[in-house]
């Protein structure tokens, strides 16, 4: 076993192991380097565990050929020996594309976790992610709870990436032969995160140093650990 597959499997496995034998659980998939290697991974730790593991592609039906892709992403996922489900949504974009987006696909997980009793939902967001999402936190103003940034697991959701990095999935996807896609949104400049990760990101490491991310990535864990704290005391005191 490569070292790349064992960092992706330690990081599932404890997470598929607060199931129980005979749940399901979704894994959803766009066909990126992260959710690729995140249902490998899974698909390689499921089984010995008796989790029943189905994939989600969404089709937001934004862009020429996304029909095209969504079938992509489902026969590779059939080679590596995981069903897939192609579920198309209509975007409503009162509320701008991104965050409509967003609100369109995870009313559709939720609905086909409904569908396929799913006990939980394994997204591929990143340490990347997660840095992005602080530093967009900070642009706002905001405070500790949402500067604590994406929970390892909430509610039915599953981040178990979030140590892993976006290199490091796309590596891990080139030496076990998945062919990833990149996004076209994902270089959007009309996008804030994309933004942050081309433009803002890129400039913080090169003026303050290297490992920026990660410290980012870091402080969001030390807030949570602090907002969590600061909840517990609250209801102690009601």
């Amino acid at each position: 076993m490569t070292s790349a597959l064992l960092d992706l499997r330690n990081a599932v496995r404890p997470y598929l192991e607060n199931l129980t034998a005979g749940d399901s659980a979704i894994v959803a998939v766009s066909g990126g380097a992260d959710s690729l290697a995140l249902a490998y991974a899974l698909i390689k730790e499921a089984p010995e565990l008796a989790i029943t593991l189905v994939a989600v592609t969404i089709d937001h039906q934004l862009q020429e050929q996304s029909g095209a892709q969504a079938e992509k992403v489902k026969n590779q996922l059939k080679d590596i020996g995981l069903d897939c489900i192609i579920r198309k949504v209509n975007v409503d974009l009162k509320n701008g594309l991104e965050a409509s987006a967003r609100k369109a696909r995870y009313e559709a997980l939720q609905e086909v976790a409904n569908e396929q009793r799913a006990v939980a939902v394994f997204l591929g967001h990143t340490r990347d992610d997660q840095a992005e999402t602080v530093l967009l936190g900070l642009a706002r103003g905001s405070g500790t709870r949402s500067l604590s940034g994406m929970a390892h697991h909430n509610g039915l959701y599953v981040r178990p990436l979030l140590e892993i990095t976006r290199v490091q999935n796309e590596n891990y996807c080139e030496e076990m032969k998945l062919q990833y896609w990149n996004d076209p949104h994902n270089e959007n400049p009309d996008f804030s995160r994309v933004r942050v990760r081309n433009e803002a990101l890129p400039v913080l490491e090169k003026s303050i140093g290297p490992g920026i991310a990660e410290a980012l990535a870091r402080s969001a864990h030390l807030l949570r650990d602090d907002a969590d704290a600061l909840d517990h005391w609250a209801k102690r005191e009601e």
